[in-house]
């Protein structure tokens, strides 16, 4: 009965120890993979730094811009509903004299008035 006592304690000690080898193996593939991951992002980072800096320092006469114009079909002849002395260029070359912006404050009225609640030096316009 001792013997059968021992004997079993002993499949459950190396159970024990055959389970925890087992997680050991999981958590090193875990970090394997965590690894890997870590590189291959690392890896981009740099490739995109590179290219970045590249990018810096190109020359404004490198940069070739290219326009593709679309033809837009609407499904009818636009020509017939234009005046006969239409110039779709007339007044292209616009200025920013041509253009006013009015602006207009407006005075928001509170009820009361600011200045008591405000330090005597204050000034809303100070750096």
């Amino acid at each position: 009965m001792k013997n059968i006592k021992i004997l079993s304690a002993v499949v459950v000690v190396a159970v024990t120890f055959i389970s925890f080898k087992g997680v050991q193996k999981q958590k090193e593939a875990e970090k394997a993979e965590i690894t890997a991951i870590f590189e291959d992002c690392s890896i981009d980072f740099e490739a995109q730094l590179k290219a970045s800096l590249e990018i810096g320092n190109l020359d404004a006469s490198e940069i070739e811009v290219v326009e593709i114009e679309e033809e837009v079909n609407l499904g009818f002849d636009t020509f017939e509903y234009l005046p006969l002395d239409f110039d779709p260029y007339a007044g292209a070359n616009l200025s920013d004299i041509d253009f006013e912006i009015f602006e207009e404050e407006e005075i928001v009225e509170l009820g009361f008035d600011t200045a008591a609640y405000l330090p005597a030096d204050f000034d809303a316009y100070a750096l």
